[in-house]
């Protein structure tokens, strides 16, 4: 789930010179438009881009009806490329819900001790709900979904877009407990009359006016923004970009907005907390705020993230400062004894092949294991209760073969899971212990 042509530079741009020095103080000058212009393209771009990769999502994937659930009845594999970054633990639950026509209701089962999280996520990919193990706790619930026009009463939740994502994560503790896992999926349910279906989002050649115009038509229609985005809204709107058709405005103007932001949405990750070889995630991930350019990130390599509170993501750094690592090498993760990372829930480091444009996906191996975690069964254990994890594409032999994570030839990411962290991996005490190259 990507933009076509991230890589796209643009160049161009004509100074405008000889205009007398008191008429530049006293209106704005060909310069100044083309920079306010330029300035708009970006902030519609960094802004917009969540809502167009949810709808772009939601193209994919929504089915035949909206406000009914769709089940993953097998975890996720080399062959799960809907959307980028899955997981290995948890079958996926996912219903995209059609608040045009009025409220909904939803029904959750009692979970148990069994892990759940059922996360509702606005068109900005914000999840502003959550139900399940943690804030439940197991319990059954039903709850009413309003309308972002909305004055909820006490026992309802208002969404803040007109569609809503909502995305259900139901551990699987082995083989033998899938069916007992579908069983829960099959009691979500929901109650309310569905709309017609969404135009799909046309970017037609992907020019830079289709693309930012598919955003300002998202924007106007479907995502009403926040009071606190009035700021950066103004900007797009002062650049002339308050309205779809962008009338007057310079193409050339746009691409290089466009550009400006995919290079600050690639620097992004590198500007997040980097401590010890791992990547920690920003505090405001999964409820982003105002930090659209971090949103942006995510919604390229981490679409649909769950707040820390919920679940914390943590991507490896190799030695060389990169995010990923080379296939052809192998590396080892030691865990001391007792020093596994501290979770309410679960935890699992996930192999991931890297493509070009940076979306994640888990590749074929011949063990067909794609994550190792504190629920991998045969995993063996150093006499003095350390975790070795062997890492590569090369099999490390048969005394290692357990504690094997198998990587693609080429170049792979590591994303380890923390689901229900607890204080010390929340508050910064307890840190992962880097990836060595062997």
């Amino acid at each position: 789930m990507i933009m076509a042509s991230r890589r796209r530079l643009i160049a161009g741009g004509a100074a405008f010179l000889g205009m007398p020095l008191a008429s530049c103080a006293s209106a704005p000058t060909v310069r100044d438009q083309n920079t306010a212009t330029i300035q708009a393209a970006r902030n519609l771009y960094v802004f917009g881009l969540p809502v167009l990769e949810m709808a772009r999502s939601r193209d994919r994937t929504i089915g035949e009806a909206s406000n009914v659930f769709r089940h993953a009845r097998r975890l996720s594999d080399a062959s799960s490329r809907r959307v980028t970054t899955p997981n290995n633990d948890t079958l996926y639950s996912a219903a995209w819900i059609d608040l045009r026509r009025g409220p909904v209701e939803i029904s959750v089962p009692a979970t148990g001790a069994r892990y759940f999280s059922l996360a509702f996520m606005d068109m900005y990919s914000n999840n502003f709900h959550i139900v399940g193990t943690r804030s439940t706790e197991g319990k059954a619930q039903r709850l009413r979904l309003v309308p972002p026009d909305s004055d909820p009463k006490a026992d309802e939740v208002r969404a803040s877009t007109w569609w809503v994502f909502a995305l259900g994560r139901t551990l699987v503790l082995g083989a033998d407990d899938l069916p007992d896992a579908q069983t829960v999926q099959a009691q979500l349910s929901i109650l309310g009359t569905p709309g017609p279906a969404p135009q799909a989002i046309n970017t037609g050649n992907g020019s830079a006016r289709e693309l930012l115009g598919a955003m300002r038509t998202l924007l106007d229609t479907e995502a009403p923004p926040a009071a606190r985005d009035a700021a950066i809204l103004a900007s797009i709107a002062r650049g002339g970009l308050g309205e779809a058709s962008f009338p007057g405005v310079d193409p050339e103007d746009l691409a290089r907005g466009i550009e400006k932001a995919r290079a600050e949405i690639d620097s992004q990750p590198a500007l997040s907390r980097v401590t010890e070889g791992w990547n920690y995630p920003d505090p405001s991930l999964g409820d982003f705020g105002t930090n659209y350019l971090y949103r942006a990130s995510i919604a390229i390599w981490g679409l649909a993230a769950l707040p820390p509170v919920e679940a914390m993501y943590m991507r490896a750094i190799n030695s060389n400062g990169q995010r990923v690592f080379d296939g052809q090498k192998s590396y080892v993760l030691r865990f001391p004894a007792g020093a596994q990372p501290p979770v309410n829930a679960f935890w699992s480091l996930s192999m991931y092949e890297a493509l070009p444009d940076g979306q994640l996906f888990f590749t074929a191996n011949s063990l067909n294991r794609f994550a190792i975690g504190d629920r991998t069964q045969g995993l063996t254990y150093s006499p003095d209760g350390s975790l070795e994890i062997w890492i590569g594409h090369a099999d490390p032999g048969p005394g290692r073969r357990a504690n094997w994570l198998p990587a693609p030839s080429g170049p792979f990411a590591l994303i380890l899971r923390t689901y229900l962290p607890k204080a010390l991996l929340l508050n910064g005490a307890y840190l992962l212990p880097p990836v060595e190259a062997l």
